[in-house]
Parts: structure tokens; C-alpha cells; sequence
């Protein structure tokens, strides 16, 4: 078996240039006084040993490891990758780097990513926090005074705490008002979420998550023109492209809807999947519409309508507000909600 190289310390360095250790340390943090023939031969030292500071070692001496996490639901998902790199290159930006954490939606999961990030003295957190009654491990760092941004969603337990995120209600009234403009009054909607609409209504909707937003968009587009809500038409789905598939096709044989809302990019793709190898004809058979615009979705004939959340920007924005908390450079606001855009394609007409 290979065995790993020696890392080359200070101690090392000092005995390659002829000085104590305390010098070397001096000379390599470009701290305190050193004569410049010590400062040549330690440099010329290290430079000869390939040294390389321990990261973790300068974080502690100098208070910040120009580090950030960044901790989200789902890498493979097409919203969060892009999100993700909105956040990347604004960090990049102002001299930092990201070191990523994913969460699985996994509580247990998370608690041990933010853990072993703290103790490598990260100067901040973005997260995407898992939905919890108690969500300890993020509260803690708040608590501690460690810089934290929530991206996309928060909950109750963290209303306090500064969030990004898109105006989740406004993104599905769009796409209702544009169906309703459009003729429709049979919109059906393909949701994850299971509380009702009564329920939704009794809570802050900040503190929601995006689903519950979305869908409470929906209901309210509706009664705004005067439209009775029929509860068959709220299609229930669990957040899995197969499950929304088969949620689907389950509709299709029990209620009649002249145009389908898929409420993101997961629930997206599953319905349209069902609509291809059933091979039906939209927007004929109905208008289909969807959250998240996705490089599919401009490929397949009819190209899909969609509200477009602005990833790329949330991800920045969300980092930017976070850079500003850890440098302490303006007053950090509480709350930045950015909007969606309806992009109108062939999927969507008049009711046929």
C-alpha cells in the first residue's frame, strides 16, 4: 500500500533555515519583527520543503478561513444546481470558497454536515434548511452568532433568521392568471402539498414551505375571477417524478381539467413523462404548464410553458446578503423576495 507523503510543518521549515520555530511561525503569518536574512532563509526554506499552510491553523489565528458552506436539498436537482452556482461565483467574487453539503432533505443529515463545517471554521452558512418542528442544528448557529442566510425556504422556529427567496404565491398566480387569460376554468394543479388550504391560511405564509405557497397562489388566482375551487383538481403527489407520473394518470381517469399546473421542476418532468408515453396531444387535449424553466423543456414538441425562477440570481443574491453579515458592511436585511417570469410557449392555448 502507498503511504501518504509527510505533510511538511513549521517545524520542518525551522530546521531547513537554521531558526526556532517561533521564528518560522513569525516569519510564514508575516507577523511580528524578523531580520531580513531570516525572513530569505525561511521563505527560501519553505519554498525548497513545498510547504503549505494548514488552513484550519490560519482560520484560528486569523478569525476567518474565507470559507463558506453552502448546504442544499439535492445536488442533482436542475434548480439548486444552478442556484448553487449563482452562489459559487458571487463568492468567488469577494475572495471566498464554497464548500457544498447535501442534506438528502435529511435532518440527522444535516446536523452532521453543519457540525463537522463549524469545526472547520467556515465564516458562514447558506442553507436550504430541512423542514423541522426544532431544527436545532441550525438554530444553534444562529444562537452562537455564526453568519447565516436561508435560501429559498425557513420555518416558524427560524422567522428571525435572514432569508432569499422567490415569491413562491406570485410564481403560481402567473401561471393561473395565464391559463384563466387563456379561457381556462378547469385548471388542475400537481402538488406535494397535503394541508389545506384553511390550515395554510391560519399561518404566516413567509414561514411556509414553497409547495404551501404555490399552492395557496393557485387558490387565490381562482377566487380572484370568481372561480369555485374544486378540491378534485388539486392533484396530490409526493416530491418524485415517478409518483407525480402515476398521480397523473390517475387524474385523467377519474376528473375532467382543460389545462394542468405542475408545481416544480421535479412534479414537472414526472407529469410530462406520463403525457409522452400516454401520447397526448397538447395542448389539444389540455394546456400543460409548469414551475422552473429546464433545458427539456424547449426541446419536446410542444415546448412547455413555464414560470421561470430566477436560480442563478437567488443563489448570488442569497451569498451577496451573507458576505455582507459576515463583514459586517451594511445592516443585513431580514427579508429579499425576487420574482418569477412567465415564459409563454406552445403548451399552453385557448381550451380546444
Amino acid at each position: 500500500m502507498t503511504r501518504r507523503p509527510h505533510a511538511v510543518t513549521i517545524v520542518d521549515v525551522a530546521r531547513e533555515a537554521g531558526v526556532s520555530k517561533s521564528s518560522a511561525a513569525r516569519v510564514l503569518a508575516g507577523r511580528g519583527s524578523a531580520s531580513q536574512a531570516t525572513q530569505q532563509r525561511v521563505h527560501a526554506a519553505a519554498q525548497r520543503l513545498g510547504y503549505r499552510p494548514n488552513a484550519l491553523a490560519k482560520a484560528m489565528i486569523s478569525g476567518s478561513s474565507n470559507t463558506i458552506a453552502v448546504m442544499i436539498p439535492d445536488v442533482a436537482s436542475p434548480f439548486f444546481s444552478a442556484v448553487v452556482r449563482g452562489a459559487s461565483d458571487a463568492a468567488h467574487a469577494a475572495g471566498f470558497e464554497v464548500l457544498l453539503g447535501n442534506t438528502d432533505n435529511d435532518r440527522d443529515v444535516q446536523a452532521r454536515s453543519i457540525e463537522v463545517l463549524r469545526e472547520k471554521q467556515v465564516d458562514g452558512f447558506v442553507i436550504a434548511p430541512v423542514f423541522e418542528d426544532e431544527p436545532v442544528s441550525v438554530r444553534s448557529l444562529v444562537d452562537d452568532d455564526i453568519p447565516v442566510v436561508l435560501l429559498d425556504r425557513r420555518m416558524p422556529a427560524l422567522a428571525d433568521v435572514p432569508l432569499v427567496s422567490v415569491d413562491h404565491s406570485s410564481a403560481a398566480r402567473m401561471a393561473v392568471e395565464h391559463l384563466l387569460a387563456l379561457g381556462h376554468r378547469r385548471i388542475a394543479i400537481v402538488t406535494e402539498a397535503a394541508d389545506s388550504l384553511d390550515a395554510l391560511r391560519a399561518q404566516d405564509p413567509t414561514v411556509l414551505r414553497p409547495s404551501h405557497q404555490r399552492l395557496l397562489g393557485y387558490a387565490d388566482a381562482l377566487a380572484a375571477h370568481g372561480i369555485e375551487r374544486d378540491p378534485a383538481l388539486i392533484i396530490p403527489s409526493a416530491y418524485d417524478a415517478d409518483a407525480a407520473s402515476r398521480a397523473v394518470a390517475d387524474a385523467l381517469g377519474r376528473v375532467p381539467f382543460t389545462a394542468l399546473l405542475c408545481t416544480d421542476s421535479v412534479l414537472t418532468l414526472g407529469a410530462y413523462r406520463h403525457v409522452a408515453s400516454a401520447g397526448i396531444d397538447v395542448p389539444d387535449a389540455f394546456s400543460f404548464i409548469g414551475i422552473d424553466d429546464q433545458e427539456w423543456t424547449t426541446l419536446v414538441r410542444p415546448s412547455i410553458t413555464v414560470v421561470d425562477q430566477p436560480r442563478y440570481r437567488l443563489g448570488a443574491a442569497t451569498m451577496n446578503m451573507l458576505i455582507a453579515q459576515i463583514r459586517d458592511v451594511a445592516e443585513v436585511p431580514t427579508n429579499l423576495v425576487l420574482d418569477a417570469e412567465l415564459i409563454a410557449r406552445a403548451s399552453t392555448s385557448a381550451p380546444r
